[in-house]
């Protein structure tokens, strides 16, 4: 199974609008950060892991449009507002594009989007998205795994875990069911806003330090980073098996 880290930055990407570049290094391109999505490819099945806002930049670089499907782990915007993007996936496959979310997210994300989904205007305008509810398990062609709820603060996020790997975006504190769930992983890509605690959304370095003893993976992959994480810094002081994530990195896990 491969998974490619379409983007891993923060809400506002790196560089930022207005604070530019932070600590990160503008000369090292591992530090462009477009907001946080990744891809999950088998030999039979593409899974794609939300939505970001810079969703075609991301596939444009893929050099892919195979999509089967897409999860979304919650509705803020910099997860879900590249939603239109999929409409070209849809045009190049011809069917509707399963979209799997919990009821709270399918709920509100079909109110805001409802043409997506069905009708609602001109003839003209085909809905190419098909929604379907995700609980604890989902099977998505030959990938199946389980999903867990996680404290985002103010809100609440999906984790993943499928086989060997786990994708913990968008958290600020793991619940001992959410250590359950990912006892025994190999591979992690966790959410990792900022060196220091900065946030009461997003978990910080030495937070994440603290969690990487608890669950123990083989391999941990930052992701969401923010301005203060410079990859080269980050090189220097993190534990071997931790590592940041960049745009369009590959990783390969054994399910």
């Amino acid at each position: 199974m491969r998974i490619t880290i379409l983007g891993c930055g923060s809400s506002e990407g790196v560089p930022v609008l207005g604070y530019g570049w932070g600590d990160c290094d503008k000369n090292n391109p591992k530090n462009f950060r477009t907001r946080s999505s990744i891809i999950i490819k088998t030999e039979e099945t593409s899974l794609l892991i939300d939505m970001s806002p810079d969703l075609r930049q991301q596939l444009l670089l893929y050099d892919s449009c195979n999509v089967d499907a897409v999860i979304f782990t919650h509705t803020h915007y910099d997860h879900v507002s590249g939603i239109n993007e999929l409409r070209s996936v849809f045009r190049e496959q011809n069917k509707l594009l399963p979209v799997y979310g919990t009821l709270r997210d399918i709920t509100e994300i079909k109110k805001k989007h409802a043409y997506l989904f069905e009708r609602t205007g001109h003839k003209f305008y085909k809905p190419y998205l098909e929604s379907h509810i995700i609980e604890d398990k989902f099977t998505i062609g030959d990938i199946s795994g389980l999903c867990f709820d996680q404290n985002h603060g103010f809100s609440q996020s999906l984790g993943i875990r499928i086989g060997n790997f786990a994708y913990s975006t968008d958290v600020v504190s793991l619940s001992e069911d959410n250590f359950r769930f990912l006892y025994g992983v190999d591979t992690w890509i966790v959410d990792c806003v900022s060196i220091k605690n900065a946030t009461q959304t997003h978990a910080h370095l030495d937070l994440v330090l603290e969690w990487e003893k608890e669950i123990k993976p083989r391999r941990v992959f930052l992701t969401h980073m923010g301005i203060t994480m410079d990859y080269d810094t980050l090189l220097h002081i993190l534990p071997e098996n931790i590592k940041p994530s960049y745009d369009q990195m590959e990783i390969t896990v054994d399910r």
